[in-house]
């Protein structure tokens, strides 16, 4: 959000091509995180069930579930 908002602040200044492209590539990206936060929170409960067991599953066997309903969501 932050890199958008930048991205925002250096189009009001400087309206040219590069800044253009710069603010659309930040809007896109901005755009699908909120996709992918919306993802989870329509689907609180398969999220929270596939986090708890791949939580189990680290503390007894040290690795991760090979299956889940949801994918991981790492942060980046």
């Amino acid at each position: 959000m932050e890199n958008a908002y930048h991205a925002t602040e250096e189009l009001r200044k400087n309206t040219d091509h590069s800044t253009f492209d710069e603010f659309r590539t930040r809007m896109l990206e901005l755009h699908d995180r909120l996709e992918k936060l919306k993802m989870v929170l329509d689907n609180e409960e398969a999220y929270l069930v596939d986090e708890l067991a791949d939580a189990f599953s680290i503390a007894n066997t040290g690795h991760r579930l090979e299956y889940r309903r949801t994918p991981h969501m790492e942060k980046e």
